[in-house]
């Protein structure tokens, strides 16, 4: 079926953002390291890592929210406390709200992102002298995850919906 396929390479997305967000947090973890022995132990830090720390700390954080979305993890207030009258049509539209804000709100992200880095082609950082578009590139980089993210849970929910199924789970599982 064509929603399995879809799945299947948004899965695949998945994994390839799990793998970079743990590069880039050894490398943070590295940096932070240097930072610490070059200038507790021998008296001489090293300039640009502190500046070179948070650019890598940004893009984790930012990876690590889009599997947030992914994974459905995201903060998301039941008021009604899971209780709607109406059927499960009405459930069902109570339960896409949260997807289809987090979908408007990266669509946003993206485009004002991009706009965002390209302003940033024009700056360098500092201490390290980084193009600042490669550190603004992460905004538009997670928006862009999490549109198809949420855009796939949608779409499992449809599915769900359609065969009579309730929508996925929200409540985050255990981290067996």
């Amino acid at each position: 079926m064509l929603l399995h396929g879809i799945e299947a390479g948004v899965n695949l997305l998945a994994a390839c953002n799990r793998v970079v967000a743990t590069a880039i947090f050894a490398l943070l973890t590295g940096v932070v390291a240097l930072q610490v022995f070059t200038r507790f132990v021998l008296h001489a830090p090293v300039i640009w890592s502190e500046e070179a720390a948070r650019f890598l700390f940004f893009w984790v954080v930012l990876l690590g929210a889009a599997m947030s979305v992914k994974d459905r993890r995201h903060f998301v207030i039941d008021v009604l406390g899971g209780r709607v009258g109406g059927g499960p049509r009405l459930r069902f539209l109570f339960d896409l709200v949260p997807d289809a804000c987090v979908l408007a709100f990266s669509v946003l992200l993206l485009v004002e992102g991009i706009g965002y880095t390209q302003v940033g082609l024009f700056r360098t950082g500092t201490n390290s002298q980084v193009n600042m578009a490669l550190v603004y590139a992460a905004i538009p980089t997670f928006a862009a995850l999490s549109i198809v993210y949420s855009a796939l849970n949608l779409l499992l929910d449809w599915a769900a919906f359609r065969q009579g199924r309730g929508p996925a789970p929200r409540r985050p599982q255990s981290a067996d």
